[in-house]
């Protein structure tokens, strides 16, 4: 072995070796970067994604608003005319049962005075 030539590195290579690895050092961090970038757009055009469905249903939502104003105001108005209906209709019932109330006299019922219970129909005999 000692009669081996010594062999002296090539300072040339040296150089090549160092500036490859600051090649590969500066590439891995690229990669690294890439990757890191790379994950951040994904979560942006997530959260771009949910704004635009956001504003979607914002716009969605006074859209229904400003449809809703009206519905309001005339179910108020049919509300209004519902009870104001219905007070007639009791009213106008009121009115009926007044008119329809028989007269005892005229109607043609009388008391069984005899068996003493409930009303009996007897028919009204013409008078002379």
């Amino acid at each position: 072995m000692k009669n081996r030539p010594h062999f002296r590195p090539n300072p040339y290579y040296e150089d090549l070796e160092r500036m490859e690895e600051a090649v590969m050092s500066i590439l891995h961090n690229l990669e690294m970067e890439n990757t890191e970038i790379h994950e951040n757009n994904h979560k942006l055009k997530k959260e771009i994604t949910f704004s635009r469905n956001l504003l979607s249903q914002l716009l969605m939502e006074n859209t229904c608003m400003k449809k809703l104003v009206p519905l309001k105001q005339e179910s108020k108005e049919v509300h209004l005319d519902c009870a104001l209906n219905q007070k007639y209709l009791v009213d106008f019932n009121k009115k009926d049962k007044d008119q329809q109330r028989p007269d005892p006299a005229s109607s043609g019922l009388r008391k069984c005075k005899r068996a003493g219970i409930g009303h009996t129909q007897v028919r009204e005999l013409p008078e002379e």
